[in-house]
């Protein structure tokens, strides 16, 4: 018959070898529950057979080992390919900068129209320029004004609006002052 011992270790490398199988395949947690019942079963059967100071080292063994086991598991995963991959691609996703949601701020107010269908994202044109957009949820038809009325992390939200019934109507905020391309242009020749 085995020493309890030698059952209790097996159960407690049976349980290291699925956390670092968990490291390379990818079942959603399965093998973290499966190592955590091995390491269960190994300090219930150093409780059930062994002595108080025994099953206090299996106990305070697992209290140390099982975090520093995750933090070098983290680690791992992060220098692996697909670790590095994962994070690169949240990195690129929230790529979008200051200026960028600045300038985004701005078109708060503004009136533009539909350059492409809202279903329910698209791209709408402020003064001559192009915004990738979305609406409150509802579906619009290219060349519809609309009007933007908020910018949520980086989003510009637009609502269908009426069409304007004249020009004045279309820019609610004076646009900022400062020199045009032929005002450049005409310093340059002045020169």
């Amino acid at each position: 018959m085995m020493d309890y011992q030698i059952i209790a270790l097996v159960l407690f490398l049976i349980g290291v070898a699925c956390l670092g199988a968990e490291i390379l395949l990818p079942t959603g947690g399965l093998l973290v529950v499966a190592a955590l019942l091995f390491f269960a079963c190994g300090v219930g059967t150093i409780l059930y057979y062994g002595t108080g100071i025994e099953a206090a080292v299996a106990i305070g063994g697992l209290a140390v080992g099982l975090p520093a086991a995750g933090f070098v598991a983290v680690h791992a995963w992060r220098r692996m390919s697909i670790g590095g991959a994962l994070e690169s691609g949240i990195a690129e996703a929230s790529a979008i900068t200051m200026p960028q949601i600045v300038e985004l701020e701005g078109l708060k107010g503004r009136v533009g129209k539909t350059a492409t269908p809202m279903r329910p994202s698209g791209t709408v044109e402020f003064d001559a320029r192009r915004v990738d957009a979305m609406t409150e949820g509802m579906m619009i038809e290219a060349g519809v004004w609309v009007r933007c009325v908020d910018v949520k992390g980086g989003k510009v939200i637009v609502r269908k609006m009426d069409a304007p019934s004249d020009i004045t109507d279309i820019n609610l905020d004076e646009p900022k002052p400062g020199p045009t391309r032929t005002d450049e242009f005409d310093l340059e020749l002045d020169r």
